[in-house]
């Protein structure tokens, strides 16, 4: 619903002073401009200096606030003069049914009518340069929450990225947006969500933690060096942490209860499905398993047993996940005793897992290229493979098959019919009256084909870094790396235990 207007946009400016409450810097509002209209109603209001214009959602009152960042980017002073361009009411927001346009999410439709705490929000859309903004607020009984302009159409796969990350390590208090964790290039992965957004850089901070017992100083600042590389964000605190499980970790922050009201809403809607959208739903997925899941390759004498877990305290989360992993081809249980959500992985599942990107950046995203080399060789597996190499031809028969694979024609018949069944194959058409039937590699066969080959290319690169040929191998480094790392950690806790008890004594 449109708002009304108190001063129009028509009218001569109102000159009016800037003057001082406390240590804000404000203006009071002619009593014309406010004839007939109760106090405490919302209005957007816009001012205009020699320095330029700028617009802020406030209270209707004798006296308004002006907003800090405003007074700085104005150069406001005390006593100086502003003109009022306008002033206009501003409806309540009323939530509307998700939007998609093409791979781009309404963000209108994803801002909550109230905040995390109960409150109101106020949303006045706005063009700039072209582009649409929605600048949003909310006040309460104590003051009102710093309002914050976000674009109005973000990209679906960063905004799956961003929420996903917020989902697995992310603060869940409506007071600020706050992500922690170790690996940088996730951290480079929130600040280019928030950014996507238009979050300003200026308004996220970072902070540098790190264990004395594990870690150093100098190793923090090294850290900090890096961490400001790949996210364009200056780390002005570095602390010690003795508590800490970690060596080392940066923490990302947005001081913003209004932004944080938001994208807490939209994580938890993702997360229980309500927005059937394929980029927002499989990054989601992607950024969740990188930050809480993990991937467990055993060897068995018949075959290779690729599991994969989530751990979450949330019961009504746990289910939320299941049926994300069931949307995605897995057969997901939850354990409600261990709080866990399992599911054994085919090799399709390891397929889906790399197409989507989960893991990356961590030791699980090498624990999958080896179980997708490994498994590929399995007899079963095996006839992916042919997929990748017929998926050059235009058309194959079962006397192809037999003669390229020497295989017979029973065994060619029998994949080429278990290939058609999951979707790989389909008849083609056939030219002459030829005895074997054509067949086409499909375009879901060609896709799985092409990640197949990138899969490929990437364990590559993983093994020459490693300087192992061996899948099984690489495999068995990490588990090793793993269970010295724990060894020391629990020599080192023995040690400090034995220092201890000394001492007392």
């Amino acid at each position: 619903m449109p708002g009304k207007h108190l001063l129009s946009t028509s009218s001569a400016p109102c000159q009016v002073n800037v003057t001082k409450s406390c240590d804000k810097l404000g203006i009071t509002i002619p009593q014309y401009a406010q004839t007939g209209f109760a106090a405490g109603i919302v209005i957007r209001l816009t001012i205009a200096s020699e320095s330029g214009k700028a617009s802020f959602l406030a209270l209707n009152a004798p006296w308004i606030t002006i907003p800090t960042r405003i007074c700085t980017n104005m150069d406001l002073t005390y006593g100086q003069t502003v003109s009022i361009l306008e002033l206009k009411t501003i409806p309540p927001h009323t939530r509307q049914p998700f939007t998609i346009q093409g791979d781009m999410v309404d963000m209108l439709s994803l801002v909550p009518a109230t905040s995390s705490n109960g409150y109101t929000m106020y949303v006045d859309e706005y063009e700039t340069g072209g582009e649409h903004w929605l600048r949003i607020w909310y006040p309460h009984p104590r003051g009102a929450a710093r309002q914050i302009e976000l674009r109005r159409y973000v990209d679906a796969a960063k905004l799956g990225q961003l929420l996903g990350l917020l989902q697995a390590e992310g603060d869940k208090r409506s007071s600020r947006v706050g992500f922690k964790n170790s690996a940088i290039a996730e951290h480079a992965d929130l600040v280019s969500g928030l950014l996507e957004l238009g979050v300003p850089l200026t308004f996220i901070h970072g902070r540098c933690i790190f264990n004395p017992n594990k870690s150093s100083v100098e190793a923090a600042r090294e850290y900090s060096e890096r961490y400001r590389d790949a996210t364009g964000i200056e780390i002005r605190h570095i602390d010690s942490v003795a508590a800490m499980k970690g060596a080392i970790a940066a923490d990302t922050l947005v001081r913003s209860s209004t932004l944080a009201s938001i994208l807490l809403s939209a994580m938890n809607e993702v997360r229980q499905g309500a927005f059937p959208n394929e980029p927002l739903q499989r990054n989601f997925l992607a950024k969740l398993l990188s930050g809480d899941g993990s991937l467990d390759a055993r060897r068995t004498p018949r075959r290779l047993d690729v599991r994969l877990t989530i751990v979450d305290r949330d019961i009504g989360a746990l289910r939320d996940y299941a049926q994300l992993l069931s949307q995605e081809g897995f057969k997901a249980k939850v354990i409600d005793v261990r709080i866990t959500v399992r599911a054994y992985c085919t090799w399709l599942n390891l397929i889906r897992l790399y197409e989507i990107g989960a893991f990356r950046n961590s030791r699980n995203w090498i624990k999958l290229l080896c179980a997708i080399m490994i498994t590929t060789q399995g007899r079963e597996n095996r006839g992916y493979k042919r997929i990748q190499e017929l998926s050059e031809r235009i058309v194959f028969t079962s006397d192809d098959i037999t003669a390229r694979y020497a295989v017979g024609r029973r065994a060619a018949n029998l994949w080429i019919n278990t290939m058609h069944r999951k979707g790989m194959i389909e008849p083609a058409a056939t030219v002459g009256a030829k005895r074997c039937k054509n067949y086409q590699v499909t375009a879901r066969g060609k896709e799985v084909a092409r990640i197949l080959g990138e899969a490929e290319r990437s364990y590559d690169d993983i093994s020459k870094q490693m300087g192992i040929g061996d899948a099984h191998c690489i495999l068995e480094q990490l588990k090793f790396k793993r269970k010295t790392k724990e060894k020391e950690v629990n020599q080192k806790e023995l040690f400090r235990r034995q220092l201890a008890s000394k001492s007392l004594n």
